[in-house]
Order: structure tokens, then sequence, then C-alpha cells
């Protein structure tokens, strides 16, 4: 669960800064912050928490300068978050893919090293990547629209749809993962055994 409360802060800044990106900034950079301090305090942060408190710093000084009228910026600010969430996560697979160091947190130690735990992190940290990748072009047009009804498309069903399908993948994998964990090494047939 610990993978979905690290989105908390987009989730409230993509809420809020239809209304006010001044407050959407400096609440997501509070509640970045406020989610990141465990692990942080642990010595052991995560790209998420880093790259989001990194992310509504700047979003905090920009909205800042140019004031809570700017259009363009209330306009455009999911599609940026989202633009940004994507590199991050994609930016991710040349270190240590993001979800691996929420799997960590579940999966034992000794398994931490295996080809099936690198492997699935790097398709789940690829997925979602793809998935807030995929959801600037949906931002994007809900600003060029300017309907009530393109922004409840654009900027909530369609990025939710997204979000719940690669939750429910990112479960199937997970689970697959786990099942392959627990299974029983493979027994070689007695004629394998003779032809050695």
């Amino acid at each position: 669960m610990n993978i979905y409360i690290a989105f908390v802060p987009w989730i409230l800044f993509g809420t809020i800064s239809q209304h006010d990106s001044v407050a959407a900034a400096l609440v997501a950079l509070a509640a970045s912050i406020a989610i990141g301090l465990p692990s942080f305090a642990a010595g052991r942060p995560k790209i998420l928490d880093l790259g989001a408190i990194a992310a509504f710093a700047g979003f905090s000084v920009v909205a800042l300068a140019v004031g809570s009228d700017a259009d363009w910026l209330s306009e455009y600010a999911r599609a940026i978050a989202a633009g940004l969430l994507g590199l991050i996560a994609l930016g991710s697979l040349r270190f240590v893919p993001f979800t691996e160091q929420y799997a960590r947190e579940s999966v034992p130690p000794e398994h931490w090293d295996s080809p099936t735990f690198k492997r699935v992190n790097r398709e789940l940290t690829t997925m979602w990547g793809l998935v807030f990748v995929a959801m600037v072009p949906s931002h994007l047009i809900a600003a060029a629209i300017d309907t009530q009804r393109g922004n409840t498309i654009f900027n909530w069903v369609i990025p939710v749809v997204l979000i719940v399908w690669a939750a429910k993948r990112t479960a199937r994998i997970s689970d697959a993962a786990g099942d392959e964990r627990q299974a029983p090494p493979a027994v070689p047939l007695a004629a394998d055994r003779g032809s050695r």
C-alpha cells in the first residue's frame, strides 16, 4: 500500500490545481515531505518521494512567481505533473526501478537479487511510467477543450481508469511472482538424471 500512498501528493495537486495553483503546489509539497519522512529517517529515501519533493518545490516556486491567477498554470499543471511523474518512474529504470523500493517492504531479502524480482519490478515500473505518460495527452485535451464534460472525461475518467487498470495489473503480476517464489524447485525426471 505504501506505493499508493506515495501518489497522494500528485492526486492532491491534480485536485486542487484547477482552483488554485499556488495552494495546490504548497499542499502537494507539504504532503510529499510528510510522506517521505519515514524513508528519510530510516536512511532509505525513495525515488518517488525525492522526485515529488523536487517537482512540487519547483511548482511552488513557479506558482508563487506567477500567482494564482495564471490560467496557463492551472490549465496545464496536471499534464506537467503527469509528465514529471512519468519521467521519474521511467528514469528510475536507470538506477533502481521505483517499484522495487516498495516491493522490498513485503518481499524477504533473500529474493531481492533474484532474476524474477528484478524482472517483475522493471516490468511494473515501465508499466506505471507509461501509464503516467499516457495521462499527459488526456490532460492536454482537457485543457484544450475547456468544458466541464471535457474536464470530467479527460482529467478524471481516463486517468482513473488507467490507474485502476495499472493497480489491478500490479496485483496480478505481484501475485504471480509470489506464487513463483513459493513453488518448490523442479525435480529432474528420471530420464533426465539417467542421461547425465
